[in-house]
């Protein structure tokens, strides 16, 4: 059952991450196009876009990754690497929380001045790209996780 999880966990990572790396590739470059105004416009549209396929990715994937963490065996090098892959989803999970959420609401609510636009979103895509590095890193702990596992069988 934990090879079938750990499955699961690192199918789910990667599905994130490419989630990620496509919003980034082609949203993100989208958006840069647009003039303020119609990007807070469009972005009102595409943030309800990118909620289901980010939410199904991601809570399968921190999910899952939990469960392996705690069936595997304590003070293990196994057990190290799929704390390591939790931290990097938990961290993405709050930073989403914490910063992209309330920028998000205040591109769609307009709460940015035409001004600001720019500069916001230029840092959203910022800290974007560096949720999408730590997701990898998920990725690759999660790798080493299994591969551990597997050396002690």
């Amino acid at each position: 059952m934990k090879k079938v999880i750990s499955f699961i966990a690192i199918i789910a990572i990667a599905a994130f991450t490419g989630n990620m790396i496509n919003i980034g590739l082609s949203y993100g470059i989208q958006w840069k196009s647009l003039e303020p105004i119609s990007f807070m416009e469009s972005f009102a549209t595409d943030f309800t876009l990118l909620l289901l396929p980010t939410a199904t990715t991601l809570l399968p994937a921190f999910i899952s990754t939990m469960l392996v963490f705690f069936m595997s065996q304590r003070k293990s090098l196994t057990k190290k690497y799929w704390l390591y892959a939790l931290f990097s989803l938990l961290l993405i999970s709050v930073f989403t929380v914490a910063y992209f959420l309330p920028l998000n609401i205040d591109f769609i609510n307009q709460k940015i001045t035409i001004g600001e636009v720019a500069g916001k979103l230029n840092s959203w895509l910022f800290f974007h790209w560096l949720r999408v590095a730590v997701a990898i890193l998920a990725g690759i702990f999660a790798l080493k996780g299994f591969e551990s596992a597997l050396k002690k069988e």
